[in-house]
């Protein structure tokens, strides 16, 4: 089990990590990781939804793609992808993603372009997103701790659920 120092120090090294890889491919990054509650960020369920964006996001950016590594640590499973792309345009697809895709509200995909900066939502005129729970900011939740664990991680299962039914029949 991972403390929450263990966490934040890895999310220390990915960011070294990813500041490497803009400096050597000169190139926007993109970064999937799944948002899920608590210490043990790495599960079946954090595994599957990054294995099935990572997928589907592979495939869309497949001509583009100049490195990509996926990985697990404290933060849980993450992929890391250099490609070679307008930052604008891969943030406006990771978008759709984040917003249409029924495990889309599960994930944070960042995009970084070649100097390191965030591309944000609020640059396409979206505002922060929402909470799973209800329809506040979801950062304001995640800071005010205004859910519990449970309520978090059942939203994340329910909507695998939902998907792999959906999908799969199972």
């Amino acid at each position: 089990m991972y403390t929450a120092e263990d966490i934040l120090l890895s999310r220390e090294k990915r960011i070294e990590f990813q500041e490497k890889l803009i400096q050597k491919y000169k190139m926007p990054i993109l970064v999937v990781r799944v948002n899920y509650p608590g210490l043990n960020k790495d599960n079946r369920f954090s595994q599957e939804i990054t294995l099935i964006i990572e997928q589907m996001v592979s495939e869309i950016f497949s001509y583009a793609i100049q490195y990509k590594i996926m990985t697990t640590t404290a933060e849980g499973p993450i992929v890391i992808m250099s490609i070679n792309k307008g930052a604008k345009d891969i943030k406006s697809t990771t978008l759709d993603i984040e917003d249409k895709h029924l495990l889309g509200r599960c994930v944070d995909v960042d995009v970084y372009d070649e100097k390191g900066r965030g591309i944000s939502r609020e640059e396409f005129g979206l505002g922060m997103r929402k909470c799973y729970i209800c329809d506040d900011i979801a950062h304001n939740c995640v800071r005010s701790k205004k859910h519990t664990f449970d309520e978090v991680e059942g939203f994340i299962k329910r909507k695998f659920a939902e998907y792999m039914e959906k999908f799969y029949g199972k």
